[in-house]
């Protein structure tokens, strides 16, 4: 039988377009400040899930692509080369680094095949860095998906980059802070509602980094989440994420299956796994020009500890933020904001034996969440936006630091059951620190930045001092982007 085209064209039609374009690109930095004063827009509803860069009012529409050209059939192909100084450096990386990605889209109707390739030199000094570190190149493919749209949601497949929760930049449950890995999702939503489903499994790697004894185990990750809007006023969800294991490939369908309460089938011990548990919000109390947001993190999240062999206690984190809008009386766009965070000192780290069984809610060693745990941070900042070409930043915090991290063990086979092991002296670096940053751009082919500050710490590196000593900080870059190379393809 032979296909009519002009019905096929109707359906392909029959979508809401995302404009948008991928999440690792250097439009970065500007997306993120305009979503820290409120201006953006995104193919999520509910502004609780970040996975795309969309355009904001608050800059120039040249450092976006037009919402004309993302609308039709199209390919575009993006590069851009960055040089930055850091002083002091990383531990255990060098002052400077040299960034390049390659960034290409397209688009036929409601099929869009997206793709971003990175290289970079601090690849060589990363530990984590799964590549081969020696060599002179270091290079990886950070995206690279299909998505199809329709009216009400979408579907994707490939390599994802993104950020779950209220935040652009970060997450509690499920971030870019891991090396991105490939995945399933799928959306579906309306005025008042947001539903998001992700599955994803783990490919094997030689150095066994996922699991404390070298083992190698299936591992599987899946995550969901629901999202209610009551009108501009207040947003709410609650997001589960679990990381589970299997000695054979087939994963637990109890897991893969979107629709079931993960909270009841682990803690009835009906599935293994870790198990992450969050409430996101965002109100916006009497006022459109103040925001207060927030993610509550719980893992392993149970309600007793009856069971003798259940009584790790539950781990938790909290990433909160109140921002105030434009609360002063003077043209350029403003926003003054306080942050807190917070993680219980084992968050994300799980028993020995669940660890060599390969349940550490890691990938290649880094959490799927926060960077950190055993932390917490508060932060007051002020950012301005001016002249839709620059924007300025400035914040002070302060922070405690304790010895653990993602990849602490427990070391509890000597001791009860779940009972972690102190094998370090608790000794908190603590930190007062502040900066004052500045980036700006011109047309869209130069940006750049800078940054100075500096901090003043105590126990640095948890080790014990008797006070506190100032590290002086500036950091500054170039980027070159050539954003004209796009096509039209047909319509017809």
């Amino acid at each position: 039988m032979k296909l009519n085209f002009r019905f096929v064209s109707y359906i392909f039609i029959l979508v809401s377009i995302v404009l948008a374009v991928q999440y690792d690109n250097w439009r970065k930095p500007f997306f993120f400040a305009a979503a820290t004063g409120g201006y953006v827009r995104t193919s999520s509803p509910s502004l609780m899930f970040w996975d795309d860069l969309s355009s904001a009012p608050v800059f120039d529409s040249l450092i976006w692509f037009s919402d004309s050209q993302l609308n039709r059939n199209h390919l575009i192909v993006e590069p851009a080369f960055q040089f930055g100084y850091l002083e002091p450096a990383v531990a255990g990386y060098e002052n400077s680094f040299l960034h390049g990605e390659l960034l290409n889209e397209i688009r036929f109707y409601n099929l869009s095949i997206r793709q971003t390739a990175d290289i970079d030199s601090r690849f060589e000094f990363d530990t984590y860095y799964p590549g081969h570190r020696q060599r002179g190149a270091h290079g990886r493919i950070e995206e690279a998906y299909c998505q199809l749209d329709w009216k009400y949601g979408f579907f994707r497949l490939g390599r994802l980059n993104r950020n779950w929760g209220p935040f652009p930049d970060r997450s509690l449950v499920l971030s870019t802070n891991p090396y991105t890995f490939d995945a399933l999702e799928w959306q579906v939503h309306s005025s008042v509602f947001e539903f998001r489903h992700l599955v994803a499994a783990f490919p094997h790697q030689k150095t066994n980094w996922d699991t404390d004894n070298g083992t190698v185990w299936n591992r599987f990750f899946a995550a969901h989440s629901l999202s209610l809007m009551f009108g501009e006023w207040v947003t709410a969800g609650l997001t589960e994420t679990v990381l589970f294991t299997r000695d054979k490939s087939f994963p637990d369908l109890q897991y893969v299956n979107p629709f079931s309460i993960y909270t009841v089938t682990n803690t009835n011990q009906e599935g293994d796994g870790n198990l992450m548990l969050a409430f996101n919000w965002d109100v916006h109390p009497f006022t459109k020009k103040v925001s207060l947001k927030g993610q509550l993190a719980f893992d392993d999240f149970q309600v007793d500890n009856e069971i003798e062999t259940d009584k790790e206690p539950a781990h938790w984190g909290i990433d909160c933020g109140a921002y105030w809008y434009d609360p002063f009386a003077f043209k350029l766009k403003h926003t003054i904001y306080s942050e807190f965070t917070t993680l219980s000192e084992w968050m994300y780290t799980v028993p020995d034996n669940n660890s060599n069984n390969g349940e550490r809610y890691i990938y290649l060693r880094k959490s799927l969440g926060y960077p950190e745990n055993d932390l917490t941070r508060f932060t007051l900042g002020a950012q301005v936006i001016g002249c839709n070409y620059w924007l300025a930043d400035a914040r002070v915090s302060y922070s405690e630091k304790g010895n653990n991290n993602p990849n602490s063990q427990w070391n509890d086979h000597t001791h009860f059951p779940g009972l972690p092991f102190d094998t370090l002296p608790d000794i908190k670096e603590k930190t007062f620190s502040f900066s004052l940053n500045a980036r700006g751009y011109f047309r869209d082919y130069v940006d750049g930045w800078i940054s100075a500050g500096g901090s003043w710490k105590k126990n640095k590196n948890n080790i014990k001092t008797e006070k506190y000593n100032f590290d002086p900080i500036i950091q500054a870059g170039i980027s070159v982007h050539f954003s004209d190379l796009y096509v039209k393809l047909p319509e017809k």
